[in-house]
């Protein structure tokens, strides 16, 4: 059976994904319109790049010169900063706020970006310009250098893989795949849906790359002009960070009917919906932690989960109302016990992580109907007079859209 898939953000703990992606694929059914945000939207761009399973458990298991797992490099340093850049710099904006009458002012502005410039030359202290600066503590470079070689990599139907270069539109016409992946517009406080209908000039890499920017660990990306219009507005200049940050589960997009989804997403299709939601609830069977990890993570830093933390609350309210009325449509992949930075787990940290997403699809495909909640009905969470006519999934598109009452 044909389902449409929506798959939801979590770091590093979306490898679950592709092992509930492997059990999906092992019984028989296929994916039709692809949708996922920030980890979700990386496992939703290689199935829309024709990857198998297969092709995703190897590159899970890929590793680096050095030993460790590939992926441990996306948390890489910080791109270098042009001098023109830092003469341009909030952080020298703010030592020059700081004037010592004692010293002569042209000296005084000499040694601050004397200053500034030593400290984003440091491997140590650029990250801190960084956080500053461009809003993460890491770059991202190596992850888009890894995604480039995926999506160049291998064969699909027998044709050599050739999609890095393509925009959304040039993806969509070489696949044929429905693919949408969520990002945030934090100059414009709004969601972004990107696919080939809403930015068909967007490069399909930095589209991704958008997706799974988590605030403060990677920095934001900036919207170039020759990337195009968001619905035909101007959005250059804009900051992007990871679309967790107003929806990491927008299954209602897929479900809703109303006309401004249907602009974003094309029209609704028979196809039912499954979506795979990973519930750090649910412990990992078989996942062990030994020893003690002395590497402090940035976005596990106390500060940065405390932010993580009221944006899962602010999101999280949304998106657990269509959660509970369209239970039946969600398969939940256990991953209690991992961080959302945590890539340089083990490889049997890996494994069982991976083999819980099988196990979880499994059961799910296994229970008896009766066992799981109706699609519609159930309790709704209380909200504000909204209009009858719509559904859950209506007022909540709409309403992370911007084009409804808030929810």
């Amino acid at each position: 059976m044909e389902y449409d898939l929506v798959f939801e953000g979590g770091g590093a703990k979306g490898m679950v994904l592709v092992g509930a992606c492997q059990e999906f694929f092992n019984r028989g059914h296929t994916p039709g319109r692809l949708l996922g945000t920030s980890a979700g939207a990386i496992t939703a761009t290689l199935l829309a790049a024709g990857y198998s399973p297969g092709e995703m458990l190897e590159a899970l298991a890929e590793k680096a010169e050095d030993g460790q797992s590939v992926f441990a490099g996306f948390l890489g340093p910080p791109a270098a900063f042009s001098e023109d850049s830092l003469r341009e710099s909030s952080t020298l904006k703010l030592l020059e706020g700081v004037d010592f009458t004692f010293v002569w002012n042209r000296i005084e502005k000499w040694v601050d970006f004397r200053l500034v410039r030593l400290l984003a030359g440091s491997d140590r202290f650029r990250s801190v310009i960084s956080l500053v600066e461009r809003g993460g503590w890491f770059g991202a470079d190596r992850f888009v250098d890894w995604l480039t070689r995926k999506l160049d990599g291998g064969q699909i139907e027998g044709v050599a893989r050739r999609f890095s270069g393509q925009t959304l539109s040039e993806f969509h016409q070489a696949t044929g795949v429905e693919l949408s992946l969520v990002a945030s517009d934090t100059s414009a406080g709004s969601l972004l849906v990107l696919n080939h209908h809403t930015a068909p000039k967007c490069p399909l890499v930095w589209a991704v790359r958008m997706s799974m920017s988590i605030p403060l660990v990677w920095d934001e990306v900036i919207w170039q002009s020759d990337w195009g219009t968001y619905l035909g507005r101007d959005i250059t200049g804009h900051a992007i960070v990871d679309g967790g940050l107003l929806s990491n589960f927008p299954i209602e997009l897929f479900i809703s009917s109303e006309a401004p989804i249907t602009r974003l997403m094309g029209q609704k299709a028979q196809t039912p919906v499954l979506g795979m939601l990973i519930d750090e609830r649910l412990p990992v069977p078989g996942s062990k932690l030994w020893g003690v990890r002395f590497a402090i993570r940035p976005g596990e830093l106390a500060t940065v989960q405390r932010l993580r933390r009221l944006v899962d609350t602010a999101t999280g309210a949304h998106d657990k109302m269509v959660i509970d009325e369209y239970a039946r449509l969600v398969v939940r992949l256990p991953a209690g016990g991992y961080g959302t930075t945590e890539f340089d787990m083990s490889d049997d940290r890996r494994t069982a992580l991976v083999d819980a997403g099988r196990t979880a699809m499994a059961l799910y495909f296994d229970a008896p109907d009766d066992l799981l909640l109706p699609t519609e009905g159930g309790t709704k969470a209380p909200g504000p007079a909204t209009d009858p006519s719509l559904s859950t999934a209506d007022r909540i598109a709409l309403g992370i859209l911007g084009q409804g009452e808030p929810v």
